[in-house]
């Protein structure tokens, strides 16, 4: 994950409650086995443990609403 720092990704995510969810977020950090990074669908920063990360996939071009 270290390589998408500073970039904008596509996470597909399992969350605490076993929902599954797609996030488009831009990765700020990645520490002890978790991302910091900004949740654009959320206008927030959110932590995501890798090991809940499905897939990731770098997005080339990031359109904002």
């Amino acid at each position: 994950m270290e390589k998408y720092i500073g970039k904008v990704v596509q996470l597909i995510y399992i969350d605490k409650k076993r929902n599954v969810t797609i996030r488009d977020v831009r990765v700020l950090a990645v520490k002890d086995g978790r991302v910091k990074a900004h949740c654009f669908s959320a206008n927030a920063i959110r932590i995501f443990d890798i090991s809940n990360i499905v897939d990731v996939e770098e997005v080339k071009r990031h359109v904002t609403a």
